[in-house]
């Protein structure tokens, strides 16, 4: 191969190689959707590139023509769908088949042009409608996240947007025939890699822009957990708060399914919620003791636990009493839980349960997500412990009040039986004194003065 054709195919088949694998990397660190379908995008590019260079060995290799403009195609597809996932989930739309499939269309156009050229013996190279294809949806793509930007008022996305319109305006030029436009588009050869290039650097400072949001946005969130400070709220007026900081993990790490288990001695003032799981798995968490199991394990792992093919797994560490790990296994088993990543809850002071994770992969936090976990999970212990601490001094407080209040009340009044009654009354601001006795000792002796049995006064013994 000559150095024309290396500087049209060998150079820029290397760098979308090495993008490629630039993807590739930052999926892996994040597992965002975008990510991989940047990397399919990259990979179809590079054979591209590789069916192009196979084309200057064996000419004309109409089948390798046709196929590398396939691939144009399902690089144009893959980004195009990439503007959606930086705002919702993975699904195909009517619009990305149609889209495909005028992609499709114009690939046999340029096929069947590049069949009469090569039958009529032209040696230039005919227009490539795929190409143009391709550059126009880069101009879309472009547009479309230069206004993700401009909403986000993000950086990375706004030099992401400026590569993509380079690149496009650089292959349409390739392809004009225009005496100025040739000449830009001799360039355009040449520079051809710098717009790729850009688009590195912009996807690294995407997930660079993405993770440093992220936890900043979800630490301010669990820092309350917007409970009324000027109320006692008991563990079920706690539960839309605690559902709320779960959604808000759930959705920091994209993990469909996930539960915060409350160990039993907090379990009277937190309750323990979950996502994509039914009530009864949480109550057969707490009655086979699989859940005070492994919050016992993660707290000793050190705050993080990953349990990788569950039915396989050994006991990890002598947690709990015997038969205890086996009981997880099975329940584990029953909800179809194969993978599992534990965060304790906890602060330096307590434990209060545990954050359960369960994912289909082996793997299915990118490098940076154990990092992210541990974090939002100290995050929102601190936020606990800190209710906990003015739950109490409020409880503590309104006690003081009562009993003074108590005290008032009981001095005020001369007769003994009232007084007693009087007791009962004031009590029950306290707690339930439904089931009530006051007992008084006289010698040896113990005799009652006043019982209440469910609000029935008896009288004395």
């Amino acid at each position: 191969m000559n150095s024309v054709s290396t500087s049209i195919v060998i150079i820029p088949g290397v760098v979308a190689l090495l993008l490629c694998l630039l993807f590739y990397y930052l999926y892996q660190q994040s597992r965002q959707v975008y990510f991989r379908a940047w990397q399919i995008a990259w990979a179809c590019y590079s054979i591209h590139y590789g069916l192009d260079a196979y084309r200057y060995y064996r000419p004309p290799a109409a089948a390798a023509f046709f196929t590398s403009s396939l691939f144009l195609v399902a690089m144009a597809v893959s980004i195009f769908v990439s503007t959606r996932l930086t705002r919702t989930s993975f699904r195909f739309q009517w619009y990305d088949w149609v889209l495909a499939l005028a992609g499709v269309a114009l690939a046999f156009v340029d096929l069947r042009f590049q069949l009469l050229a090569t039958a009529l013996g032209k040696s230039e190279r005919p227009l490539s409608f795929t190409v143009v294809y391709l550059s126009g949806v880069l101009l879309y793509c472009s547009a479309t996240f230069y206004l993700h930007a401009h909403r986000k008022g993000s950086v990375a996305f706004q030099l992401l947007a400026f590569s993509l319109a380079l690149w496009a305006v650089l292959m349409g030029a390739i392809q004009s025939s225009n005496p100025w436009m040739e000449t830009f588009g001799s360039v355009g050869h040449v520079l051809g890699p710098v717009p790729q290039m850009l688009l590195g650097i912009a996807m690294v400072m995407v997930l660079s822009e993405n993770e440093r949001n992220a936890v900043q946005e979800n630490t301010l969130a669990l820092s309350t957990l917007g409970a009324d400070p000027r109320r006692l709220l008991s563990a079920d007026d706690l539960l839309p708060s605690m559902q709320s900081a779960l959604e808000r993990l759930a959705g920091a790490l994209s993990a469909g399914r996930a539960i915060i288990y409350v160990s039993e001695r907090w379990r009277g003032l937190l309750p323990s919620v979950q996502r994509g799981f039914s009530p009864e798995f949480l109550e057969e968490l707490t009655k086979s003791g699989a859940g005070e199991y492994i919050c016992d394990l993660a707290y000793r792992q050190g705050g993080l636990f990953t349990v990788r093919n569950i039915g396989q797994m050994t006991e990890p560490l002598p947690v709990g009493s015997s038969g205890t790990f086996a009981g997880l296994k099975e329940v584990l088993k029953n909800a179809e839980i194969r993978n599992l990543t534990a965060v304790s809850l906890q602060t330096r002071e307590h434990a209060f349960g545990v954050i359960l994770f369960p994912h289909a992969q082996g793997k299915a936090f990118g490098t940076s997500g154990p990092r992210l976990m541990v974090g939002l999970a100290l995050q929102l212990g601190l936020t606990v412990e800190n209710y906990l601490i003015a739950h109490d001094a409020h409880r503590r407080t309104q006690e003081y009040e009562l009993l003074t209040e108590i005290g008032q009340a009981i001095s005020s009044r001369l007769d003994q039986d009232e007084v007693l009654r009087t007791i009962h009354a004031e009590l029950g601001q306290i707690f339930n004194n439904s089931n009530f006795y006051i007992a008084f000792q006289n010698g040896d002796e113990i005799c009652f003065e006043l019982e209440v049995q469910d609000d029935h006064v008896l009288p004395k013994l």
